[in-house]
């Protein structure tokens, strides 16, 4: 008998426990739900697609390269800021293709680093080409998504080192267009 009264006890412990860990029927429960990967104070309004002419002769007008101000990690950049490609990957002022960079298409994939800078939040970098029908791209290879033409990244820290790529056609002129909450601008570069 003893035997089993705690049978019939353990069973009682059992089901009070079970009851226990459910909410009753009439109470709504919130379902938890993760943030997107995209949300971030002050979403990215895209705004379109403008990239600059090469100019009336036909040069190329590629950014000069500017000193980087903080220690380590790059030499100079391009661009204004606060999102930069490194410009110690552009060789002579120009994006160098090699043969070992060329995919199956006849497009050249090349390693191109960028550098945030003070900026925390959405960015998008597109790329494109300026000087004749064409295309490029640019994406980082560790953070971030295809989206809206480009890639999309959302940057937490204020200082982000974002190894990435750039895909041109062959050589000629083209550029970079980075978006963010707070900016917008162009960068040209050659690639030969």
């Amino acid at each position: 008998m003893t035997r089993l009264v705690r049978m019939l006890t353990l069973v009682a412990l059992g089901s009070a426990l079970v009851a226990c860990d459910r909410a009753p029927v009439d109470t709504p429960t919130a379902s938890p739900t993760a943030p997107s990967p995209s949300a971030s104070p002050g979403d990215l309004a895209v705004p379109p697609l403008r990239l600059p002419s090469v100019a009336p002769d036909g040069t190329c007008p590629a950014a000069e390269p500017q000193r980087w101000s903080k220690p380590g990690q790059a030499q100079r950049v391009l661009g204004p800021g606060p999102v930069h490609p490194i410009a110690d990957y552009f060789s002579g002022g120009a994006l160098p293709l090699r043969p070992s960079d060329r995919q199956a298409d006849g497009s050249y994939t090349v390693k191109v680093r960028w550098l945030a800078a003070d900026y925390t939040g959405p960015v998008l970098v597109r790329a494109g080409r300026i000087d004749a029908p064409g295309a490029a791209s640019a994406q980082f290879s560790y953070l971030g998504e295809p989206r809206h033409d480009g890639h999309h990244a959302v940057l937490t820290r204020p200082d982000t080192d974002l190894p990435g790529s750039t895909t041109v056609d062959g050589p000629g002129c083209y550029a970079y267009q980075v978006d963010g909450t707070s900016f917008s601008y162009t960068i040209v570069f050659r690639a030969g």
